[in-house]
């Protein structure tokens, strides 16, 4: 997988527009309406007076909860020193926004329960995993349509699809793929580091198990080049199982702080361990 089609000139303006809409749409969906004003206004505020380029606590608004106001400054430094605070720039049309959510879904490194039903599906598959050698095709399949019969709107827009795409060309941002016997992408991840703690932004599968495969490989890896943790923003069903927990905003901010060093820096990603040797892994015992 190699990309998907984007949108021609002549197409642009009712991309644009049918993307507005989409936004439009999820804004006012009655769990969100009542924090709509609070985005506009914020908003607004924003392009009448610029706020510094890292944002901060002050700047946290409770309505949306944990929106920070513009990201209109994505350089390399401050995508950074904002992500080390807490903060992630994330926008389904428009500008990118600021955002630190009250409460982060985080998988402790140290606490991972792989079921030994699912260590018997690993070893038994014929998929394989690599990191960084297909970053383009993860974030397109991350940001494809789930259901083709469905209005699809994806946070993963061409501002930050080119993100995204810088900071892994700068080795800050990294790809985890999983293919079929076949050579196909049929699932991966994508992310960020931050010290010893990696950011999982977004994944995707196309066949079963292929997005659960790369979140244990990734745990696998991680752990064993000293990472602390997984920010994965919002719990799922599966890092759950799996031994993830939620932290409130200040617990996480304490994490990021944590010392640590890591022997996976900047610059490409290697694997090390197949998912046979994923299936028999296990953090108390490494």
């Amino acid at each position: 997988m190699t990309g998907l089609p984007q949108p021609g000139p002549s197409r642009q303006g009712n991309y644009s527009l049918g993307r507005l809409a989409l936004a439009t749409a999820y804004w006012l969906r009655p769990q969100r309406v009542r924090h709509f004003p609070g985005l506009v206004a914020g908003l607004v505020g924003d392009r009448l007076v610029p706020p510094a380029p890292v944002p901060d606590v002050s700047r946290i608004r409770t309505s949306p909860p944990g929106f920070a106001g513009l990201a209109d400054d994505l350089s390399t430094p401050v995508v950074l020193e904002a992500m080390a605070r807490g903060f992630y720039p994330q926008g389904h049309w428009g500008a990118m926004k600021w955002w630190s959510p009250p409460d982060r879904a985080i998988m402790d490194l140290a606490s991972v329960h792989i079921a030994k039903r699912f260590r018997r599906t690993m070893r038994g598959s014929d998929m394989r995993m690599a990191f960084d050698t297909d970053f383009a095709g993860v974030i397109d399949g991350c940001a494809a349509p789930r259901d083709s019969s469905r209005p699809h709107l994806t946070w993963i827009t061409p501002r930050a699809r080119a993100l995204y795409t810088r900071l892994h060309a700068e080795g800050h941002a990294h790809s985890l793929e999983i293919f079929d016997a076949e050579n196909n992408l049929v699932g991966g991840l994508f992310g960020v580091t931050i010290g010893p703690v990696f950011s999982a932004l977004s994944m995707f599968h196309t066949i079963d198990n292929a997005s659960k495969f790369a979140i244990v490989s990734l745990y696998h890896h991680l752990a064993d080049a000293g990472f602390n943790a997984v920010d994965h923003q919002i719990m799922s069903p599966w890092v759950q199982a799996l031994g993830g927990t939620v932290l409130p905003r200040i617990e996480y901010a304490a994490l990021l702080a944590r010392p640590g060093q890591t022997t996976l820096g900047t610059g490409q990603w290697s694997a090390k361990f197949t998912l046979d040797e994923t299936a028999g892994w296990s953090p108390e015992t490494a």
